[in-house]
């Protein structure tokens, strides 16, 4: 008996302190797997850059005279930020027939109300007509970018100020649009959108002070940022590639007057990485004159007060999207300027 009350004494001695040990194992082996992965999140082994698709054609901006500046620099801590040394290049799908993409955008035109046949107005550009309804839709075949136009100018029964939709409802008008031509990509779905108040002149639309004083809403879709949270800028800072204008009227098809499409279909899991330059050599760059003013001022004098990085939505025909540093300063002042290295983008 002796023997046997010995050996149960034992058993639960291991089993109590066994189980215990356990603990304290599980316990230790969680905060070293954790300290090892919190290690290496904060120390990532570096990878070089891919430059897998070679030299990058160079970023084209649209025309623009402007004077060099001089430039000042007002950042926190009175230091200029620090980014990683190199960005990813996405790829871009293009159409490979012309032709093929002329039957879906025509597809695309009967969709959108345009069903009579469309004529070049220039290589690769296409303009349809809905004479019934004073419409024109001009379709770029290669890129992609179409407008639609009604000349909303003109009539009078769109210029009573006070009936424009709000903002929820002018997006719900606006993407219901878009999805009538299959032109509501997730992308797009997933981005943001901002609405803004217009009054119709005979010049032109003017900024509205408020919904009540705006005969339109102009609705602009800003896409999905791309990966480390990057925006996809246009060459118009204030608006995004895809824009849609809203009017107050009850009529349908007078509801949309007027639509700016440009979509450059982004393959977000094509992508290499490219080095880029720092933000002290981007700044050289833009005291040297070699940026992109998306928004000019008259001053000679600027003092600049933000660096980010960012992608820039290409006007031409390309097959990458690339990445951009922008400058914001005093008075709107907003400048691109490309960011990877010269080593890597042709001449």
């Amino acid at each position: 008996m002796s023997s046997l009350t010995q050996t149960a004494y034992m058993s639960r001695n291991l089993i109590k302190y066994g189980g215990s040990g356990l603990v304290i194992f599980l316990i230790m082996w969680s905060i070293i797997t954790g300290a090892v992965k919190a290690y290496n999140l904060a120390h990532p082994k570096y990878i070089p850059p891919t430059v897998k698709y070679g030299v990058m054609p160079k970023i084209v901006f649209p025309e623009k005279q402007f004077n060099k500046k001089n430039f000042t620099f007002e950042f926190p801590n009175d230091s200029a930020p620090k980014f990683k040394d190199q960005s990813k290049v996405f790829i871009i799908y293009r159409p490979n027939s012309s032709f093929l993409a002329l039957e879906d955008d025509t597809k695309t035109a009967s969709d959108l109300g345009f069903s009579s046949k469309p004529t070049e107005v220039k290589e690769g550009v296409y303009e349809f007509k809905n004479d019934n309804l004073n419409r024109t839709l001009t379709m770029n075949v290669l890129d992609g970018s179409f407008k639609m136009e009604y000349p909303f100018q003109n009539d009078q029964m769109l210029l009573t100020p006070g009936n424009v939709p709000a903002k929820e409802e002018a997006i719900a008008i606006a993407s219901a649009y878009l999805k009538t031509g299959n032109k509501y990509a997730s992308d797009i779905e997933q981005g943001t959108q901002k609405v803004s108040f217009w009054k119709i002149e005979f010049d032109g639309l003017k900024a509205a002070d408020s919904q009540s004083d705006a005969n339109v809403a102009r609705v602009d879709f800003y896409r999905k940022n791309l990966e480390d949270d990057l925006k996809i800028l246009s060459p118009e800072v204030n608006k995004a590639s895809i824009s849609v204008l809203v009017s107050g009227s009850t009529v349908d098809n007078k509801k949309i007057i007027q639509v700016d499409y440009k979509y450059a279909n982004i393959d977000r899991e094509s992508f290499s990485t490219y080095p880029i330059k720092t933000s002290e050599e981007a700044i050289a760059e833009l005291k040297a004159g070699n940026y992109w003013p998306a928004i000019d001022v008259n001053s000679n004098n600027v003092i600049i007060r933000k660096v980010y990085l960012a992608y820039f939505e290409p006007v031409t025909l390309t097959n990458y999207m690339q990445p951009i540093y922008v400058f914001e300063g005093d008075n709107n002042f907003v400048a691109y300027v490309p960011a990877i290295i010269d080593k890597y983008v042709q001449k």
